[in-house]
């Protein structure tokens, strides 16, 4: 109890003092300072280790600051405006920037092979056009002259295998009256100039319409594009092919302006692998075609435009004679029935 009230009694001093300290700053000239009241200290205080005291600072010290105020965590750094949260970005696909160029080497070879078949295919049609010039009429006259004796044989023998030959002679001159009955009109001739705007006019609408390059969407209509351009470039029709090449470029100007260039996300992996092994196999087929019509001996005589007005001299006189045993051989049936 004795150490309590020693204790109580620094304190008491302690406070003494600091008033007297106030007191003294109170009656500085040009200062007025509020007396304040100091309370007694309760004689039950609890105890505190003593603590050394140290002089107070000179009356013009500034008085210690209050602590510095600490938000919560994290709450200094949070901004008062609303944040949108961040946008997800795929990452790249490692495998699409490859597919993607192997794509497009695939579609400049199916561009490639789709040209060259149509220039052997036109070749072909060429030839057989100019073939037909030289010798409609005669192996026209070499059909009807077979069937005829073949149907005085089958007559006279009565024999089967007589018979079916006569049949099949009259199938073989039906099918060619009626293929001449419709025969087209020839196609006009062109100078190397316009032969080789066709075919630049051919290579450039093709690869604007060609089905295997079209969007699924669009392919149908595409496709019936693609035909127009394949029959035009087959009848060398010039003036058909420019209004074509014209009305493909109106179409993609008329796309462009309806769809506004936005970024888009690249094509997933999956679908581009899709579409590389479709034009994997589209470039197939076309040189297995090209390679095809190559080994056939029609294309082989077309080929060689040099040579052709040999080869329908050679044919005509191959014809003529055949004619000519044929109406021998009917006038000689006909004598023996009589």
């Amino acid at each position: 109890m004795g150490f309590r009230l020693f204790l109580a009694s620094i304190r008491a001093a302690i406070l003494r003092f600091c008033a007297g300290k106030t007191a003294a700053r109170a009656r500085l000239p040009g200062t007025r300072v509020a007396s304040t009241a100091v309370p007694p200290v309760p004689a039950d205080a609890p105890e505190v280790a003593p603590a050394s005291i140290s002089e107070p600072g000179p009356a013009h010290a500034e008085s210690p600051s209050m602590p510095e105020r600490r938000d919560p965590l994290g709450a200094e750094s949070a901004p008062d405006e609303h944040v949108e949260p961040a946008a997800i970005v795929a990452a790249p696909d490692p495998d699409a920037e490859r597919l993607l160029a192997r794509c497009a080497r695939l579609q400049a070879q199916m561009l490639d092979f789709t040209g060259r078949l149509a220039d052997m295919e036109q070749q072909v049609r060429s030839y057989e056009q100019q073939q037909f010039l030289a010798l409609g009429d005669v192996v026209g006259e070499c059909l009807r002259l077979r069937r005829e004796y073949l149907d005085l044989k089958a007559e006279r023998s009565g024999a089967a295998a007589d018979r079916e030959q006569a049949r099949q002679a009259e199938a073989d001159f039906d099918a060619y009256r009626r293929s001449t009955a419709h025969t087209p009109a020839p196609r006009p001739e062109l100078d190397d100039d316009e032969q080789d705007e066709l075919r630049r006019l051919y290579r450039a609408a093709a690869m604007r319409c060609h089905p295997d390059r079209a969007e699924e969407a669009e392919r149908a209509e595409a496709h019936d594009v693609f035909l127009r351009v394949q029959a035009a470039y087959q009848a060398r029709d010039l003036a058909g092919l420019r209004a074509i090449t014209a009305e493909l470029a109106g179409w993609a100007r008329k796309r462009d302006d309806a769809s506004p260039v936005q970024g888009s996300a690249a094509p997933a992996s999956s679908a581009v692998r899709r579409r590389v092994a479709e034009l994997q196999t589209r470039v197939a087929d076309l040189i297995l075609a090209v390679q095809t019509l190559q080994l056939d001996p029609a294309y082989r005589r077309a080929a060689q435009v040099e040579r052709w007005e040999t080869h329908f001299a050679e044919a005509r006189a191959g014809f003529e004679a055949e004619c000519e045993s044929l109406r021998e051989q009917i006038a000689g049936l006909a004598s023996r029935r009589s």
